[in-house]
C-alpha cells in the first residue's frame, strides 16, 4: 500500500468527502491499519500567524489572501518534512492541496516521498468549483465552521490548473507528466451517485497498483 496519497485539485472539487470515503474503504478493507490526513490549509495558517508584519498576506473577505507566493512552497515544504516524520507501517497518510502548477508544487517533495506515493486528481472545472465556494461562504456566515478562498483569489489563482490542461488533453498525457503514479476522480456534477461510482473506479484502480 502506499504510505501517502495526494489528493489535488481546486478548492470545492470536493476533496473532503473522498478523503473520507476513500478513507473508509482502506480501513474497512484492511488496507491500511490507521489513516491520517493532512490538509494543507492549517499549515498555511501557521505560516500567516508568523508573517505578523504582514509582509507576505493581507486579510481578505473573510480569510487571507497570501501576496508571496512562496509562501506556498514553504508550507509544502513543512509537509514533506512532516511526512518523512509521520510514515509508518500500516499508516496511510492523505494530503490535501490546491495550486495552479502541480508540476511545480510537486517539486517541493522529495522523491523518497514521491516513490511512496499516489495521486489522486480531482477534475472540477472552474465554474463549478467557484459556486461550490461560494456555498461555503454563505455557510460560514451561518456559523458552520469551514475556510474558504477569496472569490479574486479564485479567479486569480486557481481559474488555470496545469493537471487539468493535461486531463483535457488525454489521461495519457497527464500520467505521462506526473512525477509518480496517478488516478482522476471525475467530480465535474453536482451528483453523489456519479461521484460514488468515480470513488468506487479509483478505489479499485489502486488496490490494483499496491
Amino acid at each position: 500500500m502506499f504510505s501517502f496519497i495526494f489528493l489535488l485539485g481546486r478548492p470545492g472539487c470536493g476533496k473532503s468527502i473522498i478523503y473520507n470515503m476513500l478513507g473508509e474503504r482502506l480501513r474497512k478493507e484492511k488496507l491500511a491499519r490507521e489513516v491520517m490526513r493532512i490538509d494543507d490549509f492549517p499549515v498555511l495558517k501557521d505560516i500567516v500567524d508568523e508573517d505578523k508584519e504582514f509582509k507576505r498576506h493581507l486579510r481578505k473577505e473573510g480569510g487571507f489572501e497570501v501576496t508571496d507566493l512562496s509562501m506556498l512552497d514553504d508550507v509544502l515544504k513543512r509537509i514533506n518534512d512532516q511526512l518523512k516524520k509521520l510514515e509508518k507501517h500500516g499508516r496511510v497518510i492523505f494530503v490535501e492541496f490546491s495550486r495552479d502548477s502541480y508540476a511545480h508544487a510537486m517539486k517541493n517533495f522529495d522523491r523518497k516521498v514521491l516513490d511512496r506515493s499516489l495521486i489522486i486528481y480531482i477534475y472540477a472545472p472552474f465554474d463549478v468549483c467557484l459556486e461550490r465556494n461560494v456555498h461555503r461562504f454563505r455557510a460560514r456566515q451561518k456559523g458552520l465552521d469551514d475556510h474558504i478562498v477569496p472569490s479574486d483569489m479564485m479567479h486569480k489563482y486557481y481559474r488555470k490548473d496545469d493537471y487539468e490542461e493535461l486531463f483535457l488533453k488525454s489521461e495519457k498525457e497527464l500520467k505521462t507528466q506526473a512525477p509518480t503514479k496517478i488516478i482522476v476522480i471525475k467530480n465535474d456534477v453536482e451528483s453523489l451517485e456519479k461521484l460514488r461510482l468515480e470513488i468506487n473506479q479509483a478505489f479499485n484502480k489502486l488496490r490494483k497498483s499496491v
